[in-house]
């Protein structure tokens, strides 16, 4: 989710912003739809990070040290991000499918037979469905266990669907009239509390317009979501002004993103593994499931584009096995 109602045309990420070298399919899908790459982390100047209270500027090596319990980094030039937003990946995709895809239609019931599936979903106030031969069901299962599936899906499956765990994720952008921290040879990244992550999130973008990311994770992402919009903003002005020193002054609006509260996740990834992963991906008759949860790479734009192939490699296999009934 890239966010884009900045000034100057500034953008950031609300959601999937960092892609590592070794996400092969992510890298080549954006080289096949001609878009450009980007460095994600600063090769030049301190990075900051929270101790006893107070900011500390330390290099790279050291900040990859201090992030190591939450991911493992190894160089910097390890990681990127699209030129120009990361919205340009799923637009990309868009275009190429035209007018195949449906927004705003939200589907409320599922129907199978021996034959094919149905889909009941409204659009602009108004049921309809669709037919075809087969499904896949690349939604979160938190949306999954509101919709009618008739017949009822095998209880195992139901179960995964049910007890799957989603974890809470939120960013809290910050729009600032300058890129202040260059000033003292900072490059806006640091460690907040609990190693919460601070990123320039206009790192090697034109302007003179700064946006200042806050990561949040686990029961800190939870515990933000029991506060307003405005009450989040003031708690992150707060702890990002003791990292980096003129937030507060340079500080234009803010933009919050809790994705447990978004209507159409109610979470930022799901987790499964084992037994449950293989449930969670085993199909059901005619239909298929895929999505990042479903894959070895949960929460990474690449366990989306890994489940989706897989969909389809299992699709092939069953109109093998069914042509040879």
């Amino acid at each position: 989710m890239t966010v884009r109602e900045f000034d100057g045309g500034l953008h950031a990420e609300a959601g999937a912003a960092r892609i590592s070298v070794e996400h092969d399919l992510t890298i080549k899908y954006i080289e096949d739809f001609g878009l450009k790459m980007a460095p994600f982390y600063p090769s030049a100047e301190s990075f900051v990070r929270l101790r006893n209270g107070g900011a500390e500027r330390i290099d790279w090596k050291r900040y990859v040290a201090a992030i190591a319990p939450s991911i493992s980094l190894g160089k910097a030039g390890n990681w990127k991000k699209i030129g120009g937003g990361n919205d340009l990946l799923p637009k990309a995709f868009a275009d190429k499918l035209g007018g195949k895809i449906r927004f705003e239609a939200p589907v409320g019931k599922i129907e199978q037979d021996r034959d094919g599936v149905t889909v009941h979903f409204a659009e602009k106030g108004r049921m309809q469905m669709i037919r075809g031969d087969l499904l896949v069901l690349a939604i979160p299962f938190t949306m999954l266990a509101k919709i009618e599936v008739t017949p009822r899906f095998s209880k195992a499956k139901a179960d995964v669907i049910r007890t799957i765990t989603y974890e809470s994720a939120s960013r809290v952008l910050l729009e600032t009239k300058k890129r202040f921290w260059h000033d003292s040879k900072l490059n806006g990244f640091a460690l907040g509390e609990n190693l919460t992550e601070i990123w320039d999130g206009t790192l090697g973008e034109s302007g003179t317009g700064g946006i200042l990311q806050k990561y949040i994770r686990f029961d800190d992402s939870v515990a933000l979501t029991r506060q307003t919009p405005d009450e989040r903003l003031k708690v992150t002005l707060s702890s990002l002004e003791k990292l980096l020193p003129g937030t507060r002054a340079n500080y234009v609006r803010g933009f919050t993103k809790c994705w447990s509260e978004d209507p159409w996740t109610r979470g930022a990834w799901g987790l499964l593994a084992g037994d449950r992963l293989t449930t969670g991906r085993a199909r059901e008759g005619r239909i298929f499931f895929a999505g990042e949860h479903l894959s070895g790479h949960a929460s990474w734009m690449q366990g989306a584009l890994q489940s989706g192939l897989s969909a389809v490699e299992d699709i092939k296999k069953f109109k093998l096995t069914s042509a040879n009934l």
